[in-house]
């Protein structure tokens, strides 16, 4: 699963680089497939924007591919026929500012003013967020989500606005690549006892696990935790609207 921060009061965003696969619907009760440091991020930066992504792996390669290429074309869709749906959140650069986002989510603001201060998503949300309220730095609170969350793990990628500093996965651009690594250095893990050894796929004790891998039967993900809200037709309006402020701000950069 993920965990993911926008910290508006340091003006950054921050995810971590776990893929995982959920094996308990496959005779594996408690058990995870994952694997860390692909190079397929979950941060997508576009100009002076920045695309995070969470949900199925497949959509996510589809919205990332679009978000690099002409955003004149039609955007992917948001929910397969098979269900499997992706969370956006789209943060502008410059303004700091949430131009759209959908999907589960921690928010911290002032009570007073209602100023919005960081926005935290994923499986490891609720220990990030808690992290934060004292540290105040989104990196420290996904290392903290690391220890706390076995679906949170990996490099913690961050674009911090200010200063342009970045660590950001873009080496691989499909799922099936993440899809081939895990068959190289995928480990499943006991999710009841995550501190007992991890076993390498390659195991025989685990060669069902690999085949269904091999098969598609099993693909890897980001899955944010929780249900992943419906994408009712507000939200698709409130996306189409997000993604054409886009179209018109970049045309008046030309």
């Amino acid at each position: 699963m993920t965990t993911t921060v926008y910290d508006r009061v340091n003006a950054l965003v921050a995810t971590d680089s776990r893929w995982s696969v959920d094996l308990s619907p496959h005779g594996y009760d408690g058990h995870i497939l994952y694997i860390d440091d692909t190079g397929f991020g979950k941060l997508a930066p576009r100009n002076d924007f920045v695309m995070l992504l969470a949900g199925d792996g497949l959509l996510i390669q589809l919205w990332k591919h679009w978000w690099r290429g002409d955003l004149s074309q039609q955007e992917p869709p948001v929910v397969l026929p098979t269900g499997q749906s992706v969370n956006l959140h789209i943060v502008k650069k410059s303004t700091n500012e949430v131009i759209f986002d959908k999907g589960q989510k921690l928010v911290v603001k002032n009570n007073e003013t209602e100023e919005l201060f960081a926005v935290f998503t994923g499986s490891g949300c609720g220990a990030a967020a808690q992290n934060w309220m004292y540290s105040h730095c989104a990196r420290s609170a996904i290392e903290e989500s690391k220890k706390l969350d076995p679906y949170t793990g990996g490099t913690v990628r961050f674009l911090d606005f200010r200063t342009n500093a970045s660590l950001v996965e873009d080496s691989v651009s499909t799922i099936s690549e993440v899809n081939e690594a895990l068959l190289q250095r995928g480990l499943i893990m006991d999710t009841k006892n995550p501190h007992s050894p991890h076993v390498s796929i390659s195991a025989q004790e685990v060669a069902e696990v690999r085949q269904m891998l091999v098969s598609g039967s099993i693909t890897p993900c980001a899955p944010v935790g929780q249900r992943t809200q419906d994408w009712d037709d507000n939200s698709k309006l409130r996306l189409a609207n997000a993604i054409q402020r886009i179209r018109e701000e970049e045309a008046q950069m030309r």
